[in-house]
């Protein structure tokens, strides 16, 4: 089978990035092509084979010259199946669906909500209202979206544009149960909604070795509000023998590193910026706990099953699809949503006992052998990608 993969950034960082690089990887080492359609090359795009076709006026003011340039691309290739990744131009993807087999990805909330976050002021708390125009009123109290109607009302559109066509042509995949059902709420039929949580390559297990410090915590992440690093940050100060590796970057990066200055973590808390995912696997090795302090519903969390790959305990908030791999008490922690207190609890609890993290992480690696590895992705996707390409040519 031929697959066309479409979307907005081709990069290497980031779990969507990530997450498209191991599908595109799944589907070749079982025998199928891919290629790759994007608009904006991002820092770290990594070498590959696969053919990836850089046309800009995918995202942005649209004009003819894009879908020009698409059909030609789309002629070359004669993809089976055309994947769509968090490509948000309602007449690039009209055009698309109407023509080819297409399945969405569903990778955060950009499809579900104009404001692209479906969450409140509270941390953690879903908003659960139908997109629709009176997300307008909503933004004036919960700041979830633009104000001013000028921009929001545009934004509404779109979103409601988005939605008919994908619900109209289109196989939604979505990475856990929570996301499955935001989108059955907003009225895709859920036997076109596939829950397929995401995948991880195992290390080998004669490879893992225990941590080379039993104080040492590692965080990935883009560093924006959402991601809660500032939580972190304040968990860290009454933890005083613990040192944390933050590898990421993003507009939060210099407040972080104040804040931490300020509390007195200048020596303890390392900023590595952007790194690529062989150095990302070597910081998991080394470390003793992995924590992921999302405060926003989280569809999925990819490093979370990454760091259960290197049997590594995992200390979370208990947001989104966190809890659908995160075993509490078996493979890591939980900690009540933005609640400092709790993180530094969960935290303590592992750094102080070495045999429980240690206990955690070898049922973290067993959980990832049973439900994350490569080959149960590639049997839950390819009858997904089948059901796309027949159910197109019977009608």
């Amino acid at each position: 089978m031929k697959v066309l993969h479409l979307m907005e950034y081709y990069a290497a960082v980031g779990g969507l990035e990530r997450g498209v690089h191991m599908i595109c990887d799944v589907l070749e080492e079982a025998g199928h092509a891919c290629s790759v359609v994007f608009s904006h090359a991002g820092d770290g795009a990594p070498p590959s084979r696969r053919p990836a076709h850089h046309v800009p006026e995918l995202a942005g003011p649209q004009s003819v010259h894009a879908i020009t340039a698409l059909q030609r691309v789309l002629e070359k290739e004669q993809p089976d199946v055309v994947l769509i990744h968090e490509l948000l131009e309602p007449e690039i993807l009209e055009w698309v669906v109407s023509r080819y087999p297409s399945i969405r990805y569903v990778w955060g909330f950009k499809l579900l909500c104009p404001g692209g976050r479906r969450m409140w002021t509270e941390p953690g708390e879903v908003c659960s209202r139908q997109v629709g125009y009176l997300c307008q009123a909503v933004a004036y109290r919960e700041r979830c979206m633009p104000r001013d109607p000028r921009e929001g009302m545009a934004l509404i559109a779109r979103t409601l544009r988005l939605e008919a066509l994908h619900r109209a042509r289109s196989e939604m995949v979505v990475p856990s149960g929570f996301m499955k059902r935001l989108l059955v709420g907003e009225r895709f039929e859920s036997d076109r909604v596939h829950c397929l949580p995401l995948c991880t390559v195992l290390p080998p297990a004669q490879s893992l070795t225990p941590p080379q410090d039993p104080y040492l915590i590692f965080c990935a992440a883009r560093l924006r509000h959402e991601k809660g690093m500032h939580l972190l940050v304040e968990a860290l100060a009454a933890l005083p023998h613990a040192r944390l590796v933050v590898a990421g970057d993003g507009p939060e990066r210099a407040s972080l590193e104040a804040q931490a200055g300020r509390n007195g973590l200048a020596g303890r808390v390392v900023f590595t910026g952007w790194i690529g995912p062989p150095e990302i696997a070597r910081h998991m090795a080394q470390a003793a706990i992995v924590v992921v302090p999302s405060i926003w519903p989280e569809p999925f969390g990819l490093v979370g099953i990454e760091a259960m790959a290197y049997g590594r305990p995992v200390v979370a908030f208990d947001v989104g699809g966190i809890r659908e791999w995160l075993l509490p008490g078996e493979t890591g922690l939980l900690a009540p949503p933005a609640d400092v207190a709790g993180l530094r609890q969960s935290l303590a609890q592992l750094l102080d006992n070495q045999e429980t993290a240690a206990r955690m992480g070898r049922r973290g690696r067993a959980v990832a052998e049973q439900r994350f590895t490569t080959e149960v992705y590639r049997d839950a996707l390819l009858p997904v990608l089948s059901r796309a390409r027949d159910a197109r040519r019977a009608s």
